[in-house]
């Protein structure tokens, strides 16, 4: 069941999506702003609908936006990689994946950009001896990609 407070102008709506694995209960919101030409009755039947839309979403395991890249990346691990992809490249990931989780790991998933993105590619060029045959950016572009793109197909 969604809760519903009013905040200034806007409305938070809270979620419970259950309990993690150490008992801690896992909640999600979301913030709406009503039109300010809508009516009360028009605000409360929208805000009404949201919540209900938003509990849904949140039931079906898609994306808050709120969520870090890094933990949505080790839930793609979990749920994609592992599954689908070979031995050796998930080991060739997993490798890389730390020096992108200092770069973007703690940014919110629909904060990072095309620009951020080949920011930290360009940086990794430049840096000096991280490694001589490229294999840095050819395995760390792969892990934002595809985390990327999973990401913005939820949230289609």
């Amino acid at each position: 069941m969604a809760t519903i407070r009013k905040r200034g102008k806007s409305y938070q709506i809270r979620v419970s999506c259950g309990y993690d694995v150490n008992g801690n209960q896992v909640e999600r919101s979301m913030t709406w702003k009503p039109d300010p030409k809508m009516t009360e009755k028009q605000i409360e039947n929208k805000l009404q609908r949201q919540a209900v839309l938003f509990e849904e979403s949140c039931m079906n395991g898609h994306v808050n936006s709120a969520v870090k890249f890094q933990e949505f990346t080790e839930q793609w691990f979990k749920e994609y990689a592992e599954i689908k992809l070979k031995a050796q490249t998930i080991r060739n990931y997993r490798y890389f994946s730390d020096r992108v989780y200092k770069a973007v790991g703690h940014m919110r998933m629909d904060k990072i950009t095309t620009r951020t993105i080949q920011k930290f590619i360009t940086q990794l060029t430049k840096t000096p001896k991280i490694d001589q045959h490229g294999d840095t950016v050819e395995y760390s572009n792969p892990i934002l990609k595809w985390n990327i793109k999973d990401s913005e197909k939820h949230n289609e």
